[in-house]
């Protein structure tokens, strides 16, 4: 589960969809419409991904 960083809505993970441009990986709350930044927590030579919520300030 995900914590939006603006209203503090929790989020189940399938309820959004995770979406990636320039700025990195994201996803938008669906209570507040925040971005809401996720980052690559994979150990060194993962193939698949593995998202998180960076702690502090986005």
């Amino acid at each position: 589960m995900w914590t939006c960083v603006n209203c503090g809505l929790d989020i189940m993970f399938q309820a959004v969809e995770v979406e990636i441009n320039r700025d990195g990986c994201f996803f938008i709350c669906s209570g507040c419409q925040e971005r809401n930044k996720l980052i690559n927590v994979a150990q060194h030579g993962d193939e698949a991904i593995c998202l998180a919520q960076p702690s502090g300030p986005s």
